[in-house]
């Protein structure tokens, strides 16, 4: 993939490309001098034919070889559209060069308005093709953003789970404590750890650490030196729940919320629990209010348990 290609600047070359096509076909060639005008016609149509292949083949160099999956079939389009279209105005150009040095000026003039009219399509069908090409990568690009922040705070609410909201007392240190290892292991292990804040990384190595030497005996495996731990790692949990300030998440938790809230109190709901194909939505929203992720950690389905948390989180979204 050409990582200097551009194509907002490809688009605009092919919409200005398109309108001097128009300035071209505008003139009134019928009280013009045909042979003069089809002498200077044909290298008219020569330059806009050469400008235009230009931009298809940089087209066509830069997704021929796009490697992303989710992008293949409609790369794969335009790749095809801008080398048909180049294959289709070489042939016609050069067969009106042909016909230019045998047929009268004024079929020359015609030959030259028809292939005019080919460039112009074909600089539009490109450029709303290029315009959907883009539009696709910008949700792709959307999509991914809001899945690796969906990740990040499902991260912070596992380790959430197993501390817990209170400092636990001396005797319950080690339940609490030794859990995090296995989650925060996990965080490493996974593909996100990777796509975390360096500061963020090294956090979780650290804590990981800590909670290994400390389980292990380590660390003085006293309650004084488990509160220290226990501390840091809820100052962790908070700084990865901080990420739901991200207008994304926001505005994605506002849609999960109103469509719970129609789903489950709505004149069409049914029932008295939560249908499980919108507890699942409601997990997604899971590390974003307390109550919520308590409801969530029991697997509550009773709708009635969900009617305060689900408008006050409504209103505060």
């Amino acid at each position: 993939m050409n990582s200097d290609f551009q194509p907002t600047e490809i688009q605009q070359e092919l919409v200005t490309l398109a309108m001097n096509v128009d300035l071209i076909r505008r003139f009134r060639y019928q009280d013009a001098d045909h042979a003069r005008m089809a002498s200077e016609l044909v290298p008219a149509v020569e330059a806009v034919t050469r400008e235009l292949v230009d931009v298809l083949d940089r087209i066509h160099g830069h997704y021929n070889s796009d490697d992303e999956s989710e992008l293949m079939s409609n790369a794969g389009m335009v790749a095809d559209i801008s080398s048909m279209s180049r294959q289709e105005v070489v042939t016609r150009l050069a067969k009106l060069q042909e016909e230019a040095k045998v047929v009268k000026a004024l079929d020359t003039i015609g030959h030259s308005m028809g292939l005019l009219g080919t460039l112009r399509r074909t600089s539009v069908v490109v450029e709303n093709q290029l315009a959907d090409t883009a539009e696709i990568r910008r949700r792709l690009r959307s999509q991914r953003e809001l899945d690796l922040l969906l990740e990040i705070r499902s991260a912070g609410f596992e380790l959430a789970l197993v501390l817990g909201e209170e400092g636990p007392p001396a005797g319950e240190l080690r339940s609490r404590l030794q859990p995090t290892q296995a989650v925060l292991g996990g965080l490493i292990d996974r593909d996100l750890y990777w796509e975390l804040p360096d500061d963020a990384r090294v956090a979780a190595s650290d804590l990981h650490a800590r909670v290994r030497t400390w389980s292990g005996g380590g660390d003085g495996f006293d309650s004084v030196s488990g509160r220290h731990l226990w501390r840091a790692l809820r100052a962790y949990v908070d700084r990865l729940q901080r990420i739901n300030e991200r207008h994304e998440l926001i505005e994605y938790d506002r849609s999960i919320v109103r469509m719970a809230h129609s789903t489950i109190f709505g004149p069409s709901a049914r029932g008295e629990q939560i249908p499980e194909s919108m507890f699942k939505q409601l997990r997604n929203i899971a590390g974003r209010d307390p109550a919520i992720d308590r409801l969530l950690a029991a697997d509550e389905h009773n709708s009635a348990n969900w009617a305060e948390p689900l408008m006050r989180l409504r209103e505060s979204l």
